[in-house]
């Protein structure tokens, strides 16, 4: 009977560091909705999970470092990208399914509670997530954000941003002229041959300093694999998706999770005041806007940005 017992408690012992090695630090790859889903562990304390549904998590990897001192951070590659298995079906790439991935996530972690990093669309994803698992969030931070409208309104606010900086910055001016020229003559070099390869993420950046810290990131996140086409078709968000976010926004106004609302002043694809508005939808957010940063605020005005996380954090 003893002997049954120690066989028992061995077993046990065993099936709980099985289970507990998940969240140490390393890199795996489990099976997630049926499909090989690779992250990376690092750091020590609550879970915190970062990914993004078309760029994976590379670039999170590299400039994320210093929340690694406050979380257990996980780093995922969302399906089709990076080192994760690509779904056979172009639908299977639904913002639906990335709340799915992160929930599935969760339990393979046995977190009973996350923290999440939304960043540009994984923001919406976020907090699409806390809508529909509000008691399995215990915080959020979010950037390059802002309260979201139709795709028309979003072309529309987009354009308006452009012409702004524009007449604000001869730098940006020159960004919009390049990545015009690059696609009116499907090149990566002027009428001089100069370079200008880099327009389009220079488009999303404050200036050519904060530009060049945000290139190389953007580079390796090239490299490591961006989300993979399905029968040579790319994602696209289609008007019925876009609609059912918009309902999903009307249920902010009930959601008690804290949240950090951290965005870039000159974020072309979000606006202040749009940033503004969702902060005044969530009831529990705190809104910071860096000022010399575009979409990337953490990698452009690095000591800032983790300076005014850790404050909301001890707060």
């Amino acid at each position: 009977m003893k002997e049954i017992f120690r066989i028992l408690i061995t077993s046990f012992f065993l099936i709980s560091c099985a289970s507990s090695s998940k969240t140490e630090n390393g890199n795996y790859t489990e099976k997630i909705d049926n499909l090989n889903i690779n992250y990376t562990v690092r750091g020590k304390g609550p879970i915190m999970l970062i990914g993004h549904p078309s760029s994976g998590k590379i670039g999170y990897e590299m400039t994320l470092k210093p929340l690694e001192e406050k979380f257990t951070m996980v780093y995922y590659d969302s399906r089709g990208t990076g080192k994760s298995e690509t779904p056979k079906k172009i639908e299977d790439y639904t913002p639906a399914n990335s709340v799915k991935e992160i929930e599935l996530l969760r339990e393979k972690l046995g977190a009973k509670k996350i923290w999440l990093f939304g960043h540009s669309d994984q923001s919406a994803i976020a907090l699409q997530y806390a809508v529909e698992y509000p008691n399995n969030v215990s915080g959020i931070i979010l950037s390059g954000t802002s309260y979201t409208g139709s795709q028309n309104e979003s072309i529309e606010r987009r354009r308006i941003s452009e012409n702004k900086r524009i007449k604000e910055s001869t730098w940006f001016a020159k960004v919009i002229e390049d990545w015009d020229y690059m696609n009116a003559n499907n090149t990566t070099v002027d009428k001089n041959g100069n370079d200008i390869s880099t327009a389009r993420t220079k488009w999303w950046t404050y200036n050519e300093e904060t530009a060049q810290k945000v290139i190389p990131v953007v580079k390796e996140i090239t490299k490591a694999g961006r989300r993979k086409p399905i029968g040579n078709n790319y994602y696209q968000e289609t008007p019925e998706e876009r609609q059912k976010y918009l309902e999903f926004q009307k249920k902010f106004k009930d959601l008690k999770t804290k949240i950090l609302i951290i965005n870039g002043k000159y974020d072309t694809n979000n606006l202040p005041e749009f940033t503004t508005e969702l902060h005044f939808r969530l009831p529990n957010s705190k809104l910071v806007i860096i000022d010399n940063a575009g979409h990337f605020p953490w990698i452009e005005q690095r000591e800032q940005t983790f300076n005014e996380i850790n404050k909301w954090l001890r707060d």
